[in-house]
């Protein structure tokens, strides 16, 4: 299988590239050396620190599976903790990066006793290979190589990784300038919970420079920990398949002798899932989401291990997933809490459910406390009316509101499950919102049929858990979010099981259409890269970020401009528009379009004086305005720009600067450099 890989990943990586591939393909294995190996080693780490808590269950098979998943959770955990209690700027760089190893070393040292251990004979009923694992190859190749290209090249679904280069990845690098991962007032994605930026944070203080500095290997090596996050994922929920169908179609042999070669092609299934390979590429966190809701939903179905202790560990996992993206709590949690509770007798519900919410609460508790802290609202944006607004205005609350919820009536979000979106094309050039999207491949509308086709094939409780909790997902992506593809992705936990249910029905036919499924589902995900960028998806691999950072050609983008050209001297720079900052490698100032960033306080403060408001952009340090007209075009077409960024307040702030350069873009002169002169000398809270 290895030999496969291998061929499969210089395959991929000569999509569209030409004569090039020689050079994209020792690109590829250089980044995997380099960003592979920090990555590799907080995945070591984190599987050592979860074997070594449960060392106890060595000899069970439910523990040595779990154990990744559940030292992921620690992991994360310390990341954030540790992060947001300043340790990692304790003791200046060679200090902190020894901080930053501490937990890493432990973790590995604890791995390689828990392996010495399986070699001296309590090895546990671990992961094997089946044959149809080969199904796996092509979507592990696309993730080992699409995860080499720097965010803003690849997938148009994402706006070319947006969400990663406006926060996944831009808020460790601010925190690492910070030396504390707190929430800051000009992006409120960092009063989310953020536990995968956390650890992406931690893989920076590693490395002690910015994620777009040294070739990118911060950027790369948290797309990295995504990938082999992704095959974590992919493999768990496998495993839970397997689980289930041993346990449902036990008297059936037939079916339950090409369990092993389901689950397999489940597990295949899910990795080669475009969804998957897209996220696991990027710096993002809903493959953290799916590996530890995939580890709650195997201690849920764990029955040895005590009801007690099941609910706990699974509610640790629970509140670990809320903690790498909030919407797990009713994406996940329900599925999980339909497994616990058809395997727990009904008398110990009230008192494992009351140990459950207690642990699922304190491994939230950092977060919100922290919250709690720094806005006067534990879990901010959200509940504004109840805990309090934070420093946001009600329009800023409104805002927000609308970009973040789906405005339309019940029957247009039932629609939109299967349906194209009426409104027209979205990010990536599809209509359709739901299950149907290109990126689900054969996996989204094969769920919706294996969640009524499995209770009909095995009447039995676990299948009927997995049913209901597949449908409360459906319910709550319908009720609960702004109803986009991706945010459907943890219906994988219970849609992989029943799928797998199903086929098993179908004893040894079962199996051959499994494989089928998985070969089409790799076919989907090679399609979904090769298709990228024209048909020339590996063309940013070898150049790396240098492409995005101007260095090749400093005066023909603004990147290039403020990170090559204009002197650092202390003289900030000042994002009108643009909200992703990432690939600026020295000092600039922005606001996400839901906050009130320098530029909106200066327009407020000093209402229809444009002389005054340059004036105190200037006592803030600032010289230079760098101005996205495009950008802010959209922003107000969608309603989401601040109300005081008007054409006209804007315009005449320019006006007291002199243009410095221009980037065409569409026919239009979309950014613009405004020199506001020489800044007056830093305020105290400048």
């Amino acid at each position: 299988m290895v030999g496969g890989l291998l061929a499969a990943v210089v395959a991929v990586a000569a999509i569209g590239v030409g004569q090039a591939w020689v050079a994209t393909v020792l690109a590829v294995f250089m980044h995997w050396g380099a960003g592979g190996t920090l990555a590799g080693l907080y995945m070591a780490g984190a599987w050592g620190l979860g074997a070594g808590l449960l060392q106890r269950h060595r000899g069970q098979a439910w523990a040595a599976w779990t154990a990744p998943a559940l030292g992921l959770g620690v992991m994360l955990a310390l990341s954030h903790a540790m992060g947001a209690v300043g340790a990692f700027g304790w003791l200046g760089g060679t200090g902190s990066r020894a901080v930053a190893a501490a937990p890493l070393g432990l973790g590995v040292v604890l791995l390689a006793r828990h392996f010495l251990a399986m070699r001296q004979g309590e090895r546990a009923a671990g992961p094997t290979l089946h044959p149809a694992a080969l199904a796996m190859v092509p979507a592990l190749a696309v993730l080992v190589v699409a995860s080499c290209s720097p965010p803003g090249w690849l997938w148009a679904s994402e706006g070319f990784g947006y969400d990663t280069r406006s926060y996944h990845l831009q808020l460790p690098a601010e925190w690492l300038a910070l030396g504390q991962l707190w929430p800051v007032e000009h992006n409120v994605y960092s009063f989310l919970p953020g536990y995968v930026e956390a650890a992406f944070f931690h893989l920076l203080v590693l490395m002690q420079s910015h994620p777009a500095s040294g070739g990118g290997v911060g950027v790369l090596a948290a797309q990295m920990l995504s990938a082999l996050t992704a095959v974590l994922a992919a493999a768990l929920v496998g495993r839970v398949a397997w689980v289930v169908v041993s346990l449902v179609a036990a008297p059936h042999a037939g079916a339950l002798g090409s369990a092993a070669g389901i689950a397999t092609a489940i597990a295949a299934i899910v990795l080669g899932t475009p969804w998957m390979l897209v996220t696991g590429s990027l710096a993002y966190n809903e493959p953290a989401v799916i590996a530890l809701g995939a580890g709650a939903m195997l201690v849920a179905l764990a029955g040895e291990a005590g009801n007690a202790r099941r609910w706990m560990l699974a509610a640790f996992l629970v509140g670990s997933a809320c903690g790498a993206k909030p919407t797990a709590l009713f994406m996940v949690a329900p599925v999980v809490g339909a497994l616990l509770v058809a395997t727990t007798p009904a008398r110990a519900w009230a008192r494992c459910a009351a140990l459950g919410a207690a642990v699922g609460v304190a491994t939230l508790l950092p977060w919100l406390v922290r919250n709690g802290i720094a806005a006067g609202n534990p879990v901010f944006p959200q509940f504004a009316g109840l805990f309090g607004g934070g420093h946001w205005t009600d329009e800023q609350h409104t805002r927000w509101a609308s970009g973040h919820t789906f405005d339309g009536p019940a029957v247009d979000r039932l629609r939109l499950l299967l349906l194209p979106d009426p409104g027209g094309p979205h990010l990536g050039g599809t209509s359709m919102r739901g299950l149907l999207h290109p990126q689900w491949g054969v996996l989204g509308v094969l769920s919706l049929v294996a969640m009524v086709a499995a209770p009909l094939a095995r009447r039995h409780r676990l299948v009927v858990a997995l049913a209901a909790g597949l449908g409360v997902q459906l319910v709550a992506w319908m009720a609960l979010t702004h109803v986009q593809s991706r945010f459907l992705m943890p219906i994988v936990l219970a849609g992989g099981p029943l799928l797998a249910v199903a086929l098993s029905a179908l004893r040894a036919h079962g199996l051959w259409l499994a494989i089928v499924l998985s070969l089409a589902q790799a076919g989907a995900g090679v399609w979904a890269y090769a298709t990228q960028r024209d048909g020339q998806p590996g063309l940013a691999i070898s150049p790396g970020v240098a492409i995005f950072t101007g260095a090749f050609d400093p005066d023909g983008s603004p990147h290039g401009m403020v990170n090559f050209r204009l002197l650092d001297t202390g003289e900030r720079v000042l994002l009108i528009g643009d909200a992703a900052p990432l690939y600026y490698t020295r000092e600039v100032l922005y606001g996400t379009t839901w906050d009130k960033d320098l530029l909106i306080r200066a327009i407020e403060g000093n209402p229809d004086d444009p002389a005054a408001q340059a004036a105190a952009l200037r006592r803030a340090g600032v010289r230079w305005l760098l101005l996205d007209e495009g950008e802010l075009v959209r922003l107000a077409a969608s309603g989401w720009l601040d109300p005081a960024l008007t054409p006209r307040a804007i315009g005449e702030l320019v006006g007291q600067g002199m243009v410095r350069a221009h980037w065409p873009g569409g026919g239009e002169t979309v950014r613009i450099l405004i020199d506001l002169g020489a800044p007056a000398p830093r305020t105290p809270d400048g």
